[in-house]
């Protein structure tokens, strides 16, 4: 089990909410930090087939796709993105606002030049401002995601804040390696955004229905 199951003795409620997940940041960053490179980009493909698989169906549903540009040891979603712009569908990605500080987000096309933004994360430019509301699905990343909806990012709250002006009808999807799925629902509070889907490079969650579909042996879908 563990180690932040047991830390709550003796804490407030938000106390120990905030505790419980900067633990769980903690042994994620550690266990992410562990994988190599081969490992990485086998998933970042991996998910890119399993995004499209049905029921998700991803290119199916959705017409303007969010996606994040990976840094660090994010899972890449290059194989994702080029597939997204053969279906000839809209990406756009979080670039950092000045005028807000806070992420908004931005198209990103084919040639586009990427330049370093805030804490390091490429931007492409120039800035084509893209509404969340306008946003059809949203691929998410973070450290730890449970399989009926919550997600443990960083800490900064920047994508709750572009998921709150989204859609309902708007999917919203974490990726991760399989095992940052946890079996305990991790601790949310009311400003966490839930999400409808989790997938892995081994499985696909469906959040609402509870429905969990094994597709580590699938190696079709992508044209």
């Amino acid at each position: 089990m563990m180690s932040w199951m047991n830390q709550e003795n003796g804490l407030s409620e938000s106390s120990a909410i905030t505790g419980r997940k900067e633990a769980i940041r903690r042994e994620m960053r550690e266990r992410r930090h562990e994988v190599r490179r081969k490992e990485r980009i086998h998933a970042g493909l991996k998910i890119a087939l399993n995004l499209n698989i049905p029921p998700l169906d991803i290119f199916m549903r959705s017409h303007i796709i969010a996606v994040y540009l990976s840094a660090g040891h994010e899972i890449p979603m290059r194989f994702f993105i080029s597939t997204t712009w053969r279906f000839e569908k809209v990406l756009c990605v979080p670039v950092w606002d000045e005028l807000s500080q806070t992420y908004v987000l931005s198209e990103f096309q084919p040639g586009m030049q990427l330049v370093p933004g805030r804490f390091g994360i490429r931007e492409p430019v120039p800035q084509v401002p893209v509404s969340p509301w306008d946003v059809n699905a949203f691929v998410i990343p973070g450290l730890a995601f449970d399989k009926v909806g919550g997600r443990l990012g960083y800490g900064a709250g920047y994508y709750d804040q572009i998921l709150k002006d989204a859609s309902r009808a708007a999917l919203r999807i974490g990726v991760c390696y399989d095992w940052q799925i946890v079996d305990t629902p991790l601790p949310q509070e009311s400003t966490d955004v839930r999400l409808d889907w989790v997938v892995s490079e081994r499985r696909l969650v469906n959040c609402k229905t509870g429905e969990i579909q094994d597709v580590s042996d699938f190696k079709g879908g992508i044209p």
